[in-house]
């Protein structure tokens, strides 16, 4: 098999981004550090891509995106978030969906991605890890969002997904829940997985059971929420609360409780994950968990900006702490509408 620059990269004991500025002249790479990338280059008998190398040369003040959908409110905001925070260190920001990122389409992406932008923020879970090795094979520095990909050295941020579940769970316990069901997103996402989690540990920490009928898998949309919580108010008894995974399924809840002709929260209280936009506004106003995603934003294009400028320090997973929003579905009748509270 032909040798790759990871095995250049570990070989000399530096980042793949290091190799790369080598092999395109750059001069921001020492003289101890150059002499070491080279001897690995030998002994490993590297032969670099010409045409990858000069497609990485690009510099432009642009920096790519990539969501694994470009609608609605989660991803509508992340990327309103990502955009101000490029624009803020003066970097444009280009947004691709995944869709476009086909596997007989990667080799064409990785052209267009390498010649348009310094950079890339991944932020979806459907991109494989080959896909990121690639991207790194060509030279162009990337950040993870949302996940930590095991098996590969790459730098991410994500959510305390695990925690922000167990204050949401643990705030409806100490109202005097006990009967506490669960949507929760595909058990393959790990974001749903985490919250699960969360959930579970919650329950376990007050010393409360896990019922297997009141965790519900939904799809993080509101028709997937709806058709749950539809499933939830089958069961006897009925679920005095319930955790939604994200704000989208927890507002599909909503509508099925009140097509039920049941109240939020005065029969079934309920709580969602991600604060997004619309949460504030239904009615009853939607208790929440704030993943902080202009934080999340900011630090991925922090992350990626020191690794375009030449950082050679080791890759990293920066988890974003979480807080729980109070407002009106959890049953805390005096908190004003808008207003938030932490745990």
């Amino acid at each position: 098999m032909r040798p790759t620059i990871h095995a250049v990269a570990k070989r000399a004991g530096v980042s793949i981004a290091t190799v790369s500025r080598l092999l395109n002249g750059s001069t921001r790479v020492s003289a101890e550090t150059a002499a070491r990338v080279r001897r690995a280059i030998e002994d490993v008998g590297y032969l670099p891509n010409a045409s990858a190398r000069g497609l990485a040369m690009s510099a432009n003040g642009t920096l790519a995106v990539i969501f694994p959908k470009l609608s609605g409110p989660f991803f509508s905001e992340l990327i309103r978030s990502a955009e101000a925070s490029a624009r803020e260190t003066g970097y444009h920001l280009l947004v691709y969906g995944d869709s476009s990122i086909a596997e007989d389409a990667q080799e064409r992406m990785l052209g267009l991605l390498a010649t348009k932008s310094d950079g890339l923020i991944l932020a979806s879970e459907n991109i494989g890890l080959d896909y990121i090795r690639d991207v790194q094979r060509w030279g162009l520095p990337v950040v993870v969002l949302g996940r930590q990909p095991d098996d590969i050295s790459v730098d991410s941020i994500r959510p305390d997904n695990v925690n922000g579940a167990v204050k949401a769970v643990s705030h409806l316990i100490e109202h005097g829940y006990r009967r506490i069901a669960m949507i929760t997103g595909r058990r393959t996402h790990l974001h749903a997985a985490d919250r699960e989690a969360g959930y579970r540990r919650a329950l376990y920490d007050h010393g409360l059971p896990i019922i297997p009928e009141l965790v519900i898998s939904g799809a993080f949309d509101e028709e997937s929420g709806y058709a749950a919580t539809q499933l939830l108010l089958r069961r006897r008894p009925v679920p005095e609360a319930i955790f939604a995974a994200n704000d989208e399924m927890a507002i599909g809840a909503m509508a099925a409780v009140r097509e039920k002709g049941l109240r939020v929260p005065a029969d079934i209280a309920l709580v969602g994950f991600d604060d997004i936009a619309p949460a504030r506004y239904v009615h009853p106003s939607l208790t929440t968990v704030d993943q902080d995603m202009y934080g999340q934003a900011q630090v991925a294009v922090q992350m990626l900006l020191e690794r375009v400028n030449g950082s050679d320090a080791e890759t990293e997973t920066r988890l974003v702490p979480t807080e729980l929003v109070i407002r009106e579905s959890c049953g805390c009748k005096d908190v004003a509408r808008d207003v938030a509270s932490v745990v």
